[in-house]
């Protein structure tokens, strides 16, 4: 099979250009991260793809948390994502169902359960009072 080069030098070009797409323990597919403009741009050019978007922060402020673990469980208990370190924004591709979202900073959990219906985006704000590292 001959390959035209012009062709795959194009086809690499648009790989190189395409956000990166991780895949947990589960299986489940996701974008995490969110710092920087460019990578905060990249994120939000492909959240669509993505029925469940979380952001994490805290303090007064409002400022965006990094390496937080979190875990969604289904509502039998079961987990269905799991990553050591979110944030400050997660896009994770579910089925639809109801969930219930958990994750921690500095030994404070926060939980939030929420419904994708297979037809539309849903975002969750996790927020902690306490204020975030310097």
């Amino acid at each position: 099979m001959k390959l035209h080069k012009p062709l795959f030098l194009l086809a690499a070009a648009l790989l190189v250009s395409l956000p990166s797409a991780y895949a947990d323990s589960t299986g489940s597919n996701y974008l995490n991260g969110g710092v920087g403009e460019e990578e905060l741009a990249m994120m939000h050019s492909s959240a669509k793809e993505y029925p469940l978007h979380i952001t994490f922060s805290a303090g007064k402020s409002g400022t965006y948390l990094a390496d937080v673990p979190v875990k969604i469980v289904d509502l039998h208990g079961k987990t269905v994502f799991d990553l050591a370190e979110a944030g400050p924004l997660l896009y994770v591709r579910l089925p639809k169902g109801t969930y219930i979202v958990k994750a921690v900073s500095k030994d404070v959990p926060l939980s939030s359960k929420v419904k994708l219906d297979g037809k539309h985006n849903k975002s969750i704000i996790l927020h902690w009072k306490h204020e975030p590292d310097e």
